[in-house]
């Protein structure tokens, strides 16, 4: 049965980035070319709280230091897990429901990663030290009186590997990051965000917003990418010709853990199709719909980078301070007109306000200028209006929409050659901002899945 006209499996490597959104750069120099994540190993991250607290060093320490407070704060190890799989392994393990569990982000899979975590804290006695498999372990640190929440995370820290780069010489990257310093950073949502090999979550979450619920499960089912892996291809082809339920339950591997929840759904509650959607953790469904609205801003974004406007300041623009950790404050806009423009462009100077755009939701506002008649453009080409956020079948899945820095802020970078065919870079970015957006500055591959681990050739 014809369920949903498929889009992916004419997706080719070289058109991946333009599909996202992601289609220019900043940096003339010519990069260094390499791949990332080829092992968990390559990519570590870990978090810094706006009160200073290391995420690594607190789990290296296991210190426990007592406190009070209605949940217990503690770090969290996880190895080659995404976070959103990872919260609903713990939860399941301590009958919790995922949303019981705080975090501040969501960190990638290929990696060794460290991260905050806040459980009710009258669970202490059961996790001293928690562990499954080899996937994850967490750690308790102290109790605290509030669930933790991103508003908490000052800063992601990375050390990266980049394998097989086309040289080592650390003075050009050097030279690119004066080059970032003077210029900026495009603060594009990152190709994580939507899945470099199966970058599945605008197509289903642009149906979602259309009420297109079960195109939406067909997509999120059998859209399929000549890029995944050939057992999930070969399963997702074949269901999307047939429509067999009964065989898609018996032969959907079980690494595809959500398509299996849905499949399951389906069969016991036919044509339910916000029943089936809801199997998904709430996070998932939020991130699937705010996928869209990322791809728009990045769409935007691109478009503004074009016309020579990045960075630059015009009335009409929508502004955002900065605290003193370079963190933008998206509660206190302000919109720069004839009569505040000379003063805004002293405070960007001096790195305390940042022009943002907005990622679109049913109550964003936009800049009354080229940049926002650019991102209205976009939205009528795609079919869409703001008021289409406001989920009426998935309503806890809807979005408001927020500011988002047009440029990357407060971050810093450096690198050392480690030996002929590998560079080790350490770098810090605020909370929200990817890494691989600086990485790709940097190594300017043709070949977007090197930066998942994969090089061609």
């Amino acid at each position: 049965m014809d369920y949903h006209r498929l889009i992916l499996p004419s997706l080719k490597i070289e058109d991946i980035e333009r599909f996202i959104g992601i289609t220019q750069y900043i940096s003339r120099s010519e990069g260094i070319g390499g791949v990332i994540k080829t092992r968990p190993e390559d990519f570590i991250i870990w978090e810094i709280l706006e009160t200073g607290m290391d995420a690594k060093k607190l789990f290296e320490s296991s210190l426990f230091t007592g406190g009070y407070g209605g949940h217990l704060l503690c770090v969290m190890k996880k190895v080659k897990l995404d976070s959103i799989r990872a919260v609903s392994l713990l939860a399941t393990k301590l009958n919790l429901k995922s949303r019981e569990i705080g975090i501040c982000g969501i960190k990638d899979k290929m990696s060794i990663s460290w991260q905050f975590i806040t459980i009710p804290s009258h669970l202490l006695e059961n996790i001293e030290i928690l562990k499954i498999d080899n996937l994850l372990e967490v750690k308790p640190i102290k109790y605290v009186r509030h669930k933790l929440s991103s508003r908490l995370l000052k800063s992601n820290v990375f050390q990266v590997r980049i394998r097989h780069p086309r040289t080592t010489d650390v003075s050009i990257i050097r030279e690119i990051i004066r080059e970032l310093k003077i210029k900026g950073i495009p603060n594009y949502y990152g190709h994580q965000r939507f899945g470099i090999t199966r970058p599945i979550t605008p197509i289903v979450g642009t149906l979602i917003l259309k009420r297109m619920l079960r195109e939406a499960v067909a997509a999120f089912l059998s859209d399929y990418s000549n890029l995944e892996n050939e057992k999930s291809k070969l399963v997702r082809k074949e269901l999307g010709e047939r429509w067999d339920l009964e065989w898609a339950r018996k032969s959907f591997p079980k690494s595809l853990t959500y398509e299996r929840m849905m499949i399951e759904s389906l069969l016991t509650h036919p044509e339910d199709y916000v029943k089936c959607l809801r199997t998904l953790p709430l996070r998932l469904r939020r991130l699937i719909v705010e996928s869209v609205a990322a791809k728009i801003f990045n769409l935007t974004l691109s478009k503004i980078i074009e016309e020579g406007k990045f960075n630059e300041l015009e009335v009409g623009d929508i502004v955002l301070p900065l605290d003193a950790s370079g963190r933008a404050d998206k509660n206190r806009p302000i919109t720069v007109t004839n009569r505040n423009i000379k003063q805004i462009e002293k405070l960007i100077k001096d790195k305390k306000m940042v022009i943002a755009l907005p990622t679109p939701g049913y109550l964003s506002p936009i800049p009354r200028n080229l940049k926002g008649e650019i991102m209205l453009g976009i939205m009528e080409r795609e079919s869409l209006d703001f008021k289409d956020f406001k989920l009426v079948d998935l309503p806890e899945a809807s979005t408001k929409g927020s500011l988002r820095p047009m440029a990357i802020t407060n971050w810093d970078c450096s690198a050392t050659s480690t030996d002929n065919d590998s560079l080790i870079l350490q770098f810090s970015l605020p909370p929200g901002s990817y890494a691989t957006i600086l990485l790709r500055e940097l190594m300017k591959s043709e070949n977007p899945l090197s930066y998942v681990g994969k090089l061609l050739g």
